[in-house]
């Protein structure tokens, strides 16, 4: 998996100096990614970390349990990026997600500004990484946290390989919603708009499709966003929420 890595970065720089495709300037830190960095001591934080994994065609032919926090107690731990296996079907890789009522139902919360965690499945001992998926969550945002900066905001995983090798979509403060991807370490737009920023107290729901070389991001039900790219085929799904204090729901994958 490693070597997976090297080739992949290996690919992206060359089309970088080959012009092939722009590439965004750094104004997203990857706090989060950066912390699991240091915390696991890795250069690069790897999903896949051995040769251990399965792939499987869709969200169907290997379904994710899913989570919608009604199982946990009110205010009781569900899991910290300090002890990941605490829960088999996902992986806090950042932060602490707890149970939290918001009105008569139980959700996941986390304050923590630069929280993210990713679905895990195993079949027959091995990893799962999925070719089409539709990973989707509900968020309600209590509030900013100080600070927060624009490009802040929910965003949804796919194919998701290492920290350097993964899709993304978010809906972001600055109004924004972007498809993106993350190869070899260097972000490229692939589809971006102005929607306008994510209000306040109330719920909304982020969803990222992936099939074949097709990507589709929906926001509240609606689609925003297509783009084309190839570069990646496969991987695990994920959350990752930033400087916000934020109610989690409905987190699946079809």
């Amino acid at each position: 998996m490693k070597g997976r890595a090297i080739v992949l970065g290996l690919a992206a720089w060359l089309m970088v100096l080959a012009g092939a495709c722009g590439t965004d300037a750094p104004e997203e830190l990857d706090a989060l990614e950066t912390e699991e960095s240091a915390a696991t001591g890795a250069s690069v934080y790897d999903f896949y970390p051995d040769s251990n994994y399965i792939i499987c065609t869709s969200a169907s032919s290997c379904p994710w349990v899913g989570e919608n926090f009604e199982a946990y107690a009110e205010g009781s731990l569900i899991e910290c990026s300090s002890e990941p296996a605490q829960r088999g079907h996902l992986e806090v890789t950042s932060g602490c997600l707890f149970s939290k009522y918001a009105g008569t139902y139980r959700r996941g919360w986390t304050s923590t500004y630069n929280f993210r965690a990713l679905s895990r499945k195993y079949v027959d001992g091995k990893k799962v990484g999925w070719k089409t998926a539709a990973p989707s969550y509900r968020a309600h945002i209590y509030e900013w946290q100080a600070g927060a900066p624009e490009w802040a905001g929910l965003h949804v995983f796919a194919r998701y390989q290492t920290e350097n090798d993964l899709y993304v979509a978010s809906y972001r403060k600055d109004g924004l919603v972007t498809i993106k991807k993350k190869l070899g370490g260097i972000y490229t737009t692939l589809a971006q708009k102005a929607l306008g920023a994510p209000a306040t107290r109330m719920w909304h729901t982020v969803k990222l499709s992936v099939s074949g070389d097709t990507l589709q991001f929906s926001v509240d039900g609606v689609l925003q966003l297509t783009a084309h790219d190839s570069s990646l085929t496969w991987g695990t799904t994920g959350l990752r929420t930033d400087y916000m204090d934020v109610y989690l729901d409905d987190w699946k994958i079809e």
